[in-house]
């Protein structure tokens, strides 16, 4: 049967490509590409597509040009609507790979022109062999379980529909049906590993199963439903240990766990993280384990844009704070608002009493007309509500038990060095009410759950 049947009945059996989709292709003018642009082509009309393809000129290669030409033309010929975008490798980061640089920014624009034209779907020409290769790769490095996974066929709007053919059938049919394209000459350089192992070893296992992209095939496949049950089981567990805490930390009870296997507390972390940037290496495994079994309270790791924090029987979760302004001068009756929290200072004639540690009246004559709000600072003192001496800022937030993040990001409202208010926690004694004070100043300072 020819890879034209065997496409349209793929298309159809696992309803990758719906009537009247927008898609957008993306060709690089390689035969993969140019093979699914010209399948598309005998969708067409049957199932009312309309096709848009996105070249990407990477500047890598003198004749790179070469590439984007022949695609243009193509599209032109055949009522395609081209999109091209070109790209500066001297942007890229010295600590990025050209080829991790490439595809970052590759698949950044091919969702950004998806959106600017409306497109449903984004097709890329990866297939069997691609997905031998990437299998093969991961394995080198020392995989785990998601590095067996390979190459998702559809993940949210990308769809690879080629995947189940092999480079041998796709070649033939370019071949058979005079398909123009290009040969990227970086393609022969066995100093990439994916080329030594395209080259030198892929072929040879060939020649011993001549059924191994089936066999591929069938690898990934019981991989990911293995996958979806591990899903599964931490989502259930998840709801069972795992809490939504204010400013967007996550807080997960070890102590809710403590005859589950390490290995589960490790998946459980990453089920929690659900950060698709972070490639997850061996490293990161063994330092979450050595985290969540040996870790002294108070120990941060960065995993990705996140910081994990044991505490005590507990791991605390939260996305990397960017730098933001932590000092505001405050005056009587001003309101101050970020993305954390909201503080007011409001002059009132009467005692009010409540029971939220977020709001505190305080003797309003004791008040400087200017106050400070600020993160608070190694060697801030302050006299707590009710005692005689003074305690350092430290020591007072560590007997509260405080963990190290909420420790770190606690405010303090100050006249100078001298701390009035231990935000949310405890007021100065030399602010509080008496039987003398006559006028009442409310303070609050509110924290906003995310």
């Amino acid at each position: 049967m020819s890879l034209n049947t065997e496409f349209k009945k793929h298309i159809s059996a696992h309803n990758l490509i719906g009537d009247e989709t927008h898609a957008l292709i993306a060709v690089s003018g390689g035969v993969d590409s140019m093979v699914l642009l010209h399948l598309l082509l005998g969708l067409r009309q049957e199932k009312k597509l309309k096709l848009s393809a996105i070249h990407v000129q990477h500047h890598l290669r003198s004749d790179a040009e070469e590439d984007a030409i022949l695609v243009k033309s193509f599209c032109g010929e055949n009522e395609i609507d081209y999109y091209r975008v070109d790209l500066d490798p001297k942007s890229r980061p010295k600590d990025q790979s050209v080829e991790a640089w490439a595809r970052s920014n590759r698949y950044s624009l091919f969702h950004n022109v998806q959106k600017s034209i409306y497109a449903d779907i984004i097709l890329t020409g990866h297939h069997g062999d691609d997905q031998i290769e990437t299998i093969l790769m991961h394995i080198v490095e020392g995989t785990g379980l998601d590095g067996l996974k390979g190459i998702r066929e559809k993940m949210e709007n990308i769809v690879r529909p080629l995947l189940p053919f092999s480079k041998t059938e796709i070649e033939t049919y370019a071949q058979n049906y005079k398909i123009p394209f290009k040969v990227d000459s970086t393609n022969r350089d066995l100093t990439h590993p994916r080329n030594f192992l395209r080259h030198k070893v892929i072929q040879k296992l060939k020649d011993q199963n001549p059924n191994l992209n089936s066999a591929i095939q069938d690898l990934t496949s019981n991989i990911n439903d293995i996958s979806d049950i591990i899903h599964y089981m931490m989502k259930s567990i998840s709801k069972r240990v795992v809490e939504k805490q204010e400013n967007g930390k996550i807080l997960m009870n070890l102590n809710e766990l403590l005859d589950e296997p390490l290995s589960l507390k490790v998946h459980l972390v990453k089920h929690v993280l659900n950060d698709k940037e972070i490639q997850w290496r061996k490293y990161h495994w063994e330092r979450l384990k050595h985290l969540i079994s040996n870790g002294q309270t108070g120990t941060i790791i960065k995993l990705g844009e996140n910081e994990v924090l044991k505490n005590r029987g507990n791991l605390i979760i939260k996305k990397i704070s960017s730098s933001v302004n932590s000092h505001f001068e405050v005056h009587q009756g001003e309101k101050i608002q970020t993305d954390n929290f909201t503080f007011t200072w409001q002059t009132t004639d009467h005692y009010s009493e409540n029971s939220k540690n977020s709001i505190e009246t305080v003797d309003g004559k004791k008040l400087p007309k200017s106050i400070v709000l600020r993160q608070w600072k190694e060697g801030d003192y302050f006299q707590p509500l009710g005692m005689d001496g003074h305690k350092k800022v430290s020591d007072f937030l560590t007997d509260i038990k405080l963990d190290r993040f909420t420790k770190n990001s606690q405010y303090v409202l100050a006249d100078k060095d001298k701390v009035l208010w231990v935000c949310g926690r405890r007021i100065s004694d030399i602010v509080k009410i008496t039987p003398e004070t006559t006028q009442f100043a409310e303070l609050s300072f509110r924290q906003d759950v995310v």
